[in-house]
């Protein structure tokens, strides 16, 4: 019996939609081998966001949770999370190159409306702010704080100094009277065994276990196996040979580094501002800038990241063709 007429209607429609947006785009997954390429797009346009370092797409986008596609010299990086609707980040112009913007734009909502999903872009930051606002400004704009990255001036995050951070510099003051003969060390290949049983015994100590720790632990995983190929500069903290904390980063910007990674054994008091301040002042020098990346809304982490008192802030929004400030469904936790 020929195959459609083992499928029932819904079937066909569901094989003929996915046929459909396939033609307009060719989704593929990022690769090591791709970064030159991802690259040639994203770096040109000095974007200060930390979700197009290659690093983040690389190691937070497997099994298919973000994918890229090229089309008429326009980049465009789909995002499918568990419970949360299909999007996309802001499409991306490969530099130099003249491109019609509102039509790659909704090229992208055309492709999303297709699969049955609302048409959003999200962490759209500058300069694809302006583009897409001057390109479409009937398109609805939302802010997105959840997502805006902390930005610091390196030197403040090494001297600490000010009545502010005061604070921190007790915690620090607290590490160095209770483990005087601490080492700071380079993060290298030999290291990453310690790395993984730190982060296993972090996980552990956490109230329950989740299968986002299980997939961040993957994600972990990538980045220390790939350290040289991503281009990324860890550090790391010792206390009696043991391993205590680590942290890996990249240079974002000639003027900006950006930090991916910071896990402690918080039973060593002052441990995380003591790892923090050790990366900036060894593996930072020549940089004004350091972005820590975003809260992701979780209170403790927004907490303890306005307590190093950011410069500013990598502001970051959402597209849609209809306001969506009241809907429901579209974060996929409603």
């Amino acid at each position: 019996m020929p195959e459609t007429q083992c499928m029932n209607k819904n079937d066909i429609e569901n094989k003929n939609q996915i046929k459909d947006t396939n033609s307009v785009f060719q989704f593929k997954p990022f690769t090591l081998d791709k970064k030159p390429l991802i690259e040639s797009y994203t770096k040109p346009w000095g974007a200060e966001c930390s979700d197009l370092s290659f690093t983040n797409l690389f190691i937070w986008g497997t099994d298919g949770k973000m994918e890229y596609a090229e089309k008429d010299d326009v980049l465009y990086i789909k995002l499918d999370f568990k419970r949360v609707p299909v999007y996309f980040w802001a499409p991306i112009p490969k530099a130099g190159v003249q491109v019609n913007y509102r039509k790659a734009v909704y090229d992208a909502i055309d492709y999303m409306r297709k699969l049955g999903v609302e048409p959003t872009f999200r962490s759209v930051s500058s300069p694809f702010y302006e583009m897409m606002q001057k390109a479409c400004p009937e398109l609805f704009i939302l802010p997105t704080d959840i997502a805006w990255d902390y930005v610091y001036e390196r030197e403040k995050l090494e001297t600490l100094k000010g009545k502010k951070l005061h604070g921190k510099r007790n915690h620090i003051n607290k590490f160095l009277s209770l483990y005087p003969d601490f080492e700071y060390q380079k993060l290298d290949s030999s290291m990453i065994d310690d790395c993984v049983a730190l982060y296993d015994q972090w996980i552990e100590d956490k109230e329950e276990a989740s299968a986002e720790y299980m997939e961040e632990r993957a994600s972990v995983l990538l980045a220390l196996n790939n350290m040289d190929e991503l281009g990324l500069v860890g550090g790391a903290l010792f206390v009696d040979g043991k391993l205590v904390a680590f942290t890996l980063g990249e240079r974002l910007q000639p003027n900006m580094q950006l930090v991916h990674i910071e896990k402690a054994d918080a039973s060593y008091e002052g441990v995380y501002p003591m790892i923090n301040q050790q990366y900036i002042k060894n593996e930072c020098m020549d940089v004004a800038l350091v972005n820590r990346e975003e809260d992701m809304g979780i209170e403790g982490m927004r907490k303890a990241k306005r307590a190093y008192y950011p410069v500013k802030m990598i502001e970051k929004y959402m597209f849609s063709p209809r306001d969506l400030s009241q809907a429901k469904g579209i974060w996929g936790q409603e």
